[in-house]
């Protein structure tokens, strides 16, 4: 599997990554969402063999498709948003959030950061198989989150299939969340089925709610470094938490579901340091993050609200100076923001400015002022223009006094500010 990974950044506050709650305003109760242990062990692999499949997503067909149980095993049978397909889920067993690849017979995929997988289930314990193609030195985590409490972090790799998710329960009916903590450069996911304890099955889940909220970013969106313990440490897919990314925030402290389309080190025109790899608008269609196909059908899923969150990496290193570089970034965001506006012309869009964003890194290159005056004529023209449902909200900076994640990106605090931030700007807009 090709992986496009920016594991270096520089000690600078300039790359995108925005999240972080306190465990009420997370919906955690008094549990620690950042649980270093592991909500229960792998299982072992003869544990549970699934005797159907899920089936194809074609268009229309609302998701992942009819999953077979085999020894007390369940597939997924319902789709919040799924790639070929997408329907509007109806109280079947099982619910996705985000863009899953429903193309497989053996399980819906998928990649980015912030995928959720939701059912509900009775017993006292669930387990859940997945084929995951990260390895134990860069784990793909998932946010166990059961009748609203968490309950730890869950790590998958590719060393084993079968999990158990969580255990000891009292006994009765729960609800549960997995929340897809890391994202694309991590590895792809494909769930497979959940496992509930023997005699117990999958419960109908509630339908989705009705808001729906879709956020276009980079490594701030994703929520790169979020439990990192200061500015000086590396990527690692441990220290990284969209669950805590105001990205995921935004949308819990809503109502909301929420798509997050995020990869750490992509831009709008230029990747962070030129890195060679495809920027964030052409990867938008995607539903599997570094796959060219399936491309996403938009119409299976659509949000009121879409938040840009871009520019921070185009404004990173060695910035070309204004007149080399105004016209090319304006015309890619205009790009990008039109492309948006044509697969949902109803949709509320927000124009943001990063909280990493600085006058003062790059050395001279008024990185902040420049993608504030670049970003501002984008939202000015479309106004002009006719289109009133496009506006500019511009998150401070970070603050010394909030910590800071790995390589300086924005800590839980600031993620935490950010996202009441933009609640508060939605619901105003939108009357949520």
């Amino acid at each position: 599997m090709k992986t496009e990974a920016y594991f270096t950044f520089p000690r600078l506050a300039s790359a995108l990554c925005i999240a972080a709650c306190s465990a009420l305003m997370a919906g955690c109760g008094d549990d620690d969402p950042n649980g270093a242990t592991s909500a229960g062990g792998g299982g072992s692999s003869s544990a549970s063999t699934s005797s159907g499949s899920g089936g194809d997503g074609g268009a229309g067909q609302g998701g992942a498709g009819q999953g077979g149980a085999g020894q007390g095993g369940a597939g997924a049978t319902t789709s919040s948003a799924s790639g070929t397909g997408g329907g509007d889920p109806s109280g079947d067993t099982i619910r996705f959030i985000g863009r899953f690849d429903t193309t497989k017979p053996e399980g819906p995929r998928f990649s980015w950061a912030g995928s959720a997988i939701v059912t509900r289930f009775s017993g006292t314990s669930l387990s859940v198989r997945f084929n995951d193609a990260s390895t134990p030195d860069q784990s793909n985590y998932f946010q166990v989150v059961v009748d609203g409490q968490s309950k730890g972090v869950l790590e998958v790799n590719n060393q084993e299939d079968l999990y158990t998710v969580v255990e000891g329960l009292p006994d009765g009916e729960h609800d549960l969340l997995l929340h897809r903590r890391t994202e694309p450069l991590v590895g792809v996911t494909q769930f497979l089925e959940f496992v509930p304890e023997e005699g117990e099955a999958l419960l109908p889940v509630p339908s989705a709610p009705e808001r729906r909220i879709e956020i276009i970013g980079d490594s701030i969106s994703a929520g790169y470094g979020i439990d990192g313990p200061d500015q000086n440490c590396p990527f690692t897919s441990e220290t990284e938490n969209n669950y805590l990314a105001y990205s995921a925030l935004t949308g819990r402290l809503l109502g909301a579901d929420t798509s997050i389309i995020a990869w750490s080190g992509r831009g709008v025109i230029r990747n962070y340091d030129d890195q060679a790899a495809d920027t964030m608008p052409k990867i938008y269609g995607r539903t599997i993050a570094d796959e060219a196909q399936p491309t996403w059908n938009f119409s299976s899923w659509v949000p009121q609200v879409v938040v840009i969150n871009l520019g921070t990496n185009d404004f990173s290193i060695n910035v070309p100076g204004d007149a080399q570089f105004r016209q090319p970034f304006t015309n890619g965001y205009a790009g990008l923001v039109e492309t948006v506006r044509e697969k949902y012309p109803e949709a509320f869009i927000f124009c943001t400015i990063g909280p990493m964003l600085s006058d003062g890194y790059p050395e001279g290159a008024q990185a902040l002022t420049r993608a504030r005056q670049y970003i501002g004529q984008v939202v000015e023209d479309r106004n002009a223009d006719g289109d009133d449902r496009v506006r500019l909200l511009e998150f401070p900076a970070q603050s010394e006094a909030n910590g800071y994640g790995c390589d300086w990106h924005p800590s839980a605090k600031t993620n935490e500010l950010m996202a009441t931030q933009l609640a508060e700007a939605i619901s105003e807009e939108l009357g949520w």
